[in-house]
């Protein structure tokens, strides 16, 4: 069971009406994702719409709602982006807290529904305009660059060293023990990804704009077909290799089928995939050890 965060929900919709102008009806908490950082609303405004709104915690948790932000004022489709506040921004800051207020969208999630071929196409080709457009000097300071280091990959260390002790532990005993049974395959990932990574820091690629995270976990049909790409809070600019993983091959059994791909690319278009990259950011993705989270948005 999800708990709420150290945030009122008095203190929300006060900030709600002040920077949305809107008078809230009701707001309720919705336990779901599993990205302990944020948290889930639904927004009812009198007399008007439902909304969602998404709460993150810290005041630099901002790129989830800048990057589709920028991203629609530039015409890209099938991106659901928040709703701009009186003066302008895509989010506003709330006592350490990151506020983020969206259309709320009725459909499934993609992973669960699964895409249609020319649900595939219409992915490709908004994921293909999402890498041709350029980021603004603003943009780029909110948005990280590749450095071909795996996510928490500074915590390996630490958590081995735990294991020996947590063997026993009711909680985590089990995990414990499924991690030393296969500490041997862990060890080489991390040591693949790592002489990747270190290989690729050399030489020089073009990055582009990336979701980061596009399995269709994060992709929404609504209840007219249409795809929407949600949760860009792990943005980066990167190698298009960054995106492309998640539907060459994919990352999860039953994510890509047969044929997906090639209706992706038939959207995308022509790509010409760099196997080294490709390579690494697979074991990066298994070295991070984040599983695909039904985050919306």
């Amino acid at each position: 069971m999800r708990e709420r965060p150290s945030l009122a929900d008095d203190t929300i919709t006060t900030a709600l009406q002040a920077s949305f102008g809107m008078s809230v009806a009701g707001l309720v908490f919705l336990p779901v994702g599993n990205d302990a950082a944020s948290w889930a609303y639904r927004v009812q405004v009198a007399q008007g719409p439902v909304f969602f709104l998404k709460v993150r915690a810290g005041v630099n948790s901002i790129r989830g709602a800048m990057v589709p932000s920028y991203l629609h004022r530039h015409g890209v489709p099938n991106v659901l982006a928040p709703l701009v506040t009186s003066v302008g921004a895509p989010y506003v800051v709330v006592d350490g807290f990151t506020l983020a207020l969206y259309p709320m969208l009725e459909g499934r999630v993609g992973a669960e529904v699964g895409l249609s071929p020319a649900q595939w196409r219409q992915l490709g080709a908004a994921v293909r305009k999402v890498h041709a457009v350029p980021p603004t000097p603003q943009l780029a300071q909110t948005v990280e660059r590749e450095a071909f280091r795996p996510t928490r990959r500074e915590l390996l260390g630490g958590l081995e060293a735990l294991l020996p002790a947590a063997v026993g532990d009711p909680v985590v005993g089990e995990l414990a023990g499924f991690w030393r049974a296969r500490q041997e395959v862990i060890g080489a990932l991390v040591r693949q990804a790592d002489a990747l990574g270190r290989q690729l820091a050399r030489a020089s690629f073009p990055q582009v704009l990336c979701h980061a995270d596009l399995h269709t976990w994060n992709v929404l049909v609504d209840t007219d077909g249409q795809p929407w790409i949600l949760d860009w809070d792990e943005a980066i600019l990167a190698p298009k290799e960054r995106d492309l993983m998640f539907v060459v091959g994919g990352i999860g059994h039953g994510l890509v089928h047969s044929g997906d791909t090639d209706c992706f690319f038939q959207g995308y278009g022509q790509a010409s995939i760099d196997p080294g990259l490709l390579a690494y950011y697979r074991c990066a993705w298994a070295v991070q050890a984040s599983p695909p989270t039904a985050n919306r948005p």
